[in-house]
């Protein structure tokens, strides 16, 4: 099999993959999606393997990690076995795990040095109660800790409502984060996502909720344009994706009243919204920066 680039994800009709595709074509380079649920792993007397269907892989150039919920323990376990392989990674499995964790990563970016939402980490009713009174509201914002896309993400605007979920979360055995609920400085509800692919920010798009929305993500019916960044605004966002470890990192915040505020760091950021908006070519700006990745470590330290 001639050179190509693996793209580790679950979904291989997806958009996302069907761009990745065309992005190869054009670069003359080979394309490989992988289901990370699908490949036996094995640590041997010659070495690490993978294998599918009893077939041995052979290994890419570079490897795009696109994991999203329900694949990020075996994702990550692939990732793991293809660097220990001598694969270059994109973005590697420490630095997914602690973005699929939020209050981890929001952990990071405080000790990072940048604003984030007052958060509570909740487990019981006491707990919740005490949170009531620590975090301004209502309403509040109730996030499962591995939500992505906007899911498991509820805006709560009374009490017995807001007991009643989180009663229902804890018996499904989900812990549950307690967030203020935050407008923009002009009481909007947008955000922006800033686009950082190796050592630059590539863009960024404005996103705005339709009406009765809360979230503004594009997969919620939020809408899109493009923006210019300040480079106070690009070194935020790299400050952000450099926290949480990542080379490639969709990083959401907003401006408020009392200046920025860093939402999230998306470590497999969907980009349909972002090349619509924008005319760039995310899908290519990535797999580039995978193939240069073999070249020249670009890992942000």
């Amino acid at each position: 099999m001639k050179k190509y680039i693996m793209i580790l994800t679950a979904r291989p009709d997806s958009h996302a993959s069907m761009r990745f595709r065309e992005a190869a074509r054009e670069r003359k380079i080979g394309l490989k999606a992988v289901d990370p649920k699908k490949a036996l792993l094995e640590i041997g007397t010659d070495g690490v393997s993978i294998r599918s269907a009893g077939r041995l892989f052979p290994a890419p150039v570079a490897v795009i990690p696109r994991l999203g919920p329900g694949n990020y323990e075996n994702g990550i376990a692939m990732l793991d076995h293809l660097e220990a392989s001598g694969v270059a990674v994109a973005n590697n499995g420490d630095a997914i795990f602690t973005a699929h964790d939020t209050f981890k990563s929001l952990l990071k970016l405080k000790k990072a040095g940048l604003n984030v939402p007052h958060t509570a980490r909740i487990l019981s009713i006491k707990d919740l109660r005490i949170a009531r009174k620590l975090i301004p509201g209502p309403p509040w914002i109730l996030k499962t800790f591995t939500g992505a896309m906007g899911i498991g993400t509820m805006l709560m605007h009374k009490v017995d409502e807001l007991e009643a979920i989180c009663a229902t979360l804890w018996a499904l055995g989900q812990p549950i984060l307690m967030q203020e609920y935050l407008h923009s400085k002009d009481e909007t509800i947008e955000d922006i996502r800033s686009l950082v692919i190796g050592n630059r920010v590539v863009g960024a798009i404005r996103r705005k909720a339709t009406a009765g929305e809360f979230r503004a993500n594009v997969h919620k019916g939020g809408v899109a344009e493009a923006v210019e960044l300040s480079k106070v605004d690009m070194k935020l966002a790299m400050k952000a994706a450099k926290s949480i470890g990542l080379n490639i990192a969709g990083v959401d915040w907003i401006v408020t009243r009392d200046g920025p505020l860093v939402l999230e760091v998306n470590a497999t950021p969907g980009f349909q919204g972002f090349e619509s908006a924008t005319g760039m070519d995310i899908a290519g700006e990535m797999i580039d920066f995978a193939l240069h990745y073999q070249e020249q470590s670009f890992l942000i330290t």
